[in-house]
This record gives structure tokens, sequence and C-alpha cells, in this order.
């Protein structure tokens, strides 16, 4: 497997509903994305989200959470 197929962490978000507008916006511009709850026994109000993209993607989905203000 080529490392662009790999999937990479391209942001933590704070709360699911942040990470769930990331996801929004990225599967909206075309790119798949998805999202891993880090700790296992928070809530998910209270919880982190890795944001993760295929290695080929990172540095366009990076680049639009940043034109969108979605760095929190």
């Amino acid at each position: 497997m080529a490392a662009s197929a790999k999937w990479k962490v391209i942001h933590m978000a704070r709360s699911e509903k942040h990470a769930n507008e990331i996801l929004e916006l990225l599967t909206q511009e075309g790119i798949l994305a998805r999202s891993k709850q880090v700790y296992r026994t928070v809530s998910s109000e209270d919880n982190y989200y890795e944001i993760m993209v295929l290695g080929a993607e990172a540095r366009e989905a990076q680049q639009l959470l940043i034109e969108n203000n979605l760095l929190l």
C-alpha cells in the first residue's frame, strides 16, 4: 500500500459537534474523511475526536479547515 493511501490525522476536534462540522465540510468538498473518538470512558460531547483523511488529501483538507475557520 502506498504511503499516500494511509489515513493521516489532520486535526483534533474538541467535541462531537465540531468533528461533525469538519466532516461535513470535507465531504461536501469531495474529500474522504472520518473521525475517531479518542477516549473510551468520556461522554461524546466532552471527548476529543481525531479527524483523518487519506495522506494524499491531507494538505488540501487542512487548507479547507483554515479557509473556513474550523481550526479551534
